[in-house]
């Protein structure tokens, strides 16, 4: 199963859409927040896929598309399971012990968060196996390189994880 991972797109609409036509296989597309107006109208434009949103700190509304979006939210897929968060709520701009600790709290696998615009791909060992810290960085603003995304891989093999980039 494919996933893409978007986070802060900031207006940059046109990059979602962009990415999204260079996976077309892709089954879920989480999305991070800061920009669930750009994400609107993606939703409904494509049932086979599933939308996963939470709200970041300049989202000013708890919906999208009709839907309730919370701050942070989880989810199994292929046994894996997945917290996602925008990552204002557990200070991810000066490190990552929030995101560890929400992880733990939640027996999660992987966690997503953004906010930072930094893409960031880590392995924390735990007694438990150990958890996958994963930012895509930032569709729309990014600082100092090209605009990214996230790419989720899962398999009976395992998990990979890796970031594309628009030009």
């Amino acid at each position: 199963m494919k996933a893409l991972v978007f986070s802060d797109s900031h207006g940059a609409s046109r990059n979602i859409g962009r990415a999204l036509a260079m996976h077309p296989d892709v089954e879920v597309v989480f999305f991070l927040g800061d920009g669930l107006s750009d994400v609107s109208g993606f939703i409904n434009s494509d049932p086979a896929k599933a939308w996963l949103c939470v709200r970041g700190n300049c989202d000013y509304t708890g919906t999208v598309s009709g839907f309730s979006v919370e701050k942070t939210a989880s989810i199994t897929l292929m046994n894996k399971k997945i917290v996602y968060t925008h990552g204002d709520l557990y200070g991810v701009k000066y490190g990552y012990d929030g995101v560890i600790r929400l992880a733990e709290e939640r027996t999660a696998d992987i966690v997503l968060f953004g906010h930072t615009h930094v893409r960031t791909e880590k392995y924390i060992p735990t007694e438990r196996g150990g958890i996958y810290l994963f930012n895509p960085g930032s569709i729309g603003i990014s600082y100092g390189s090209a605009a990214s995304y996230g790419i989720i891989d899962l398999s009976e093999k395992g998990i990979l994880l890796s970031h594309g980039e628009l030009d």
